[in-house]
């Protein structure tokens, strides 16, 4: 059970490996997540249960810097027990400048499986639920590292969302997000650039435009976000404003499912160090922003970014063309 439903016990992640992942993709979310307590004043009062999962059969996997982990489950193992986890985080790494779309579209990577899989469990509890007139007993996530959004984006989860990816990697992510909404739903995926991460479904409400930014604690708006671009200042929204009650505000299952994904929280960031910033703000929405801080103290990240946060949207959809 999450903190969302009372629950004292561990939110579980899990974490995918794949062959030349990045390092810092992978070291910064478990260090954000293993200094993440329910009680700051109790060590032993672990948020998070962290699982690794290889997305091979192998449990030794080889970082791009040369590394080695050794995974806790197989993928295998992982699929068999997805149902288990509340988050999903997906590193990214060893992503190759050049983009084969009919090769990764006939032979995806690995850990795709494992995203898809994961992204219809919303979508199915949400429907079970809506159905039963029962509320959801998990609020679900979906975060990717730098690259990761790559594999995001091949397994189609991020059509009709907003998405970000480290910058050199843009016009890849635009380029697979294209190819998959031109075989799948039409809907295409607005790249933001020059964000730290962009997250899609937040569990509390965006501030009106006659707002004030101070209103959200976590994260700015779309629209706050380009503004601070065009007037080259960060955004003076402060952190600590709105309590955890309100801010895992949970919505009703018929609003989650008219949303893309049942609701799905989806988030990609940036370069590894905006994934840290984004990991931050998981443990702030999971548990509270005064844990995130502390978390924050411990790895001595004093400069802790704020992402963008949009609602699902409901674009044009794209003009179906041979991608091959």
């Amino acid at each position: 059970m999450s903190a969302i439903a009372g629950s004292e016990d561990p939110i579980k992640v899990l974490i995918t490996l794949h062959p030349g992942f990045d390092l810092l993709d992978f070291a910064g979310p478990l260090e954000v997540l293993s200094y993440t307590k329910q009680d700051i004043n109790d060590p032993e009062s672990n948020a998070f249960d962290v699982t690794i999962a290889s997305v091979t059969d192998e449990l030794k996997v080889y970082s791009n810097q040369g590394a080695v982990i050794e995974a806790n489950i197989s993928r295998k193992e992982a699929l068999e027990t997805l149902n288990d986890y509340e988050i999903l985080i997906v590193p990214g790494g060893s992503s190759p400048k050049e983009i084969d779309l009919k090769a990764i579209h006939l032979n995806p990577p690995p850990q795709v499986a494992i995203i898809k899989a994961f992204a219809d469990l919303q979508k199915t509890e949400v429907e079970q639920a809506e159905d039963q007139q029962t509320d959801l007993k998990r609020e679900r996530t979906l975060m990717s590292v730098c690259t990761g959004s790559l594999f995001l984006a091949q397994a189609g989860v991020l059509q009709g969302l907003y998405a970000t990816t480290h910058p050199d990697h843009d016009v890849q992510l635009e380029m697979i997000c294209q190819h998959a909404s031109a075989h799948d739903t039409q809907n295409r995926t607005e790249v933001i650039t020059g964000c730290r991460y962009v997250v899609n479904n937040a569990r509390f409400d965006i501030p009106d435009e006659d707002e004030e930014p101070e209103a959200n604690p976590f994260i700015q708006s779309y629209d706050q976000f380009i503004l601070s671009k065009k007037e080259r200042r960060k955004s003076s929204a402060r952190r600590g404003s709105v309590s955890h009650k309100l801010a895992m505000l949970a919505e009703s299952v018929g609003t989650k499912s008219e949303k893309r994904l049942g609701g799905l929280r989806v988030i990609t960031a940036g370069g590894v160090m905006s994934g840290i910033d984004a990991t931050l703000y998981v443990s702030s929405a999971y548990v509270s922003v005064e844990a995130a801080e502390e978390a924050a103290r411990i790895i001595q990240h004093f400069d802790w970014q704020k992402g963008v946060v949009v609602d699902s949207v409901d674009f044009e959809k794209v003009t179906t063309s041979d991608m091959y």
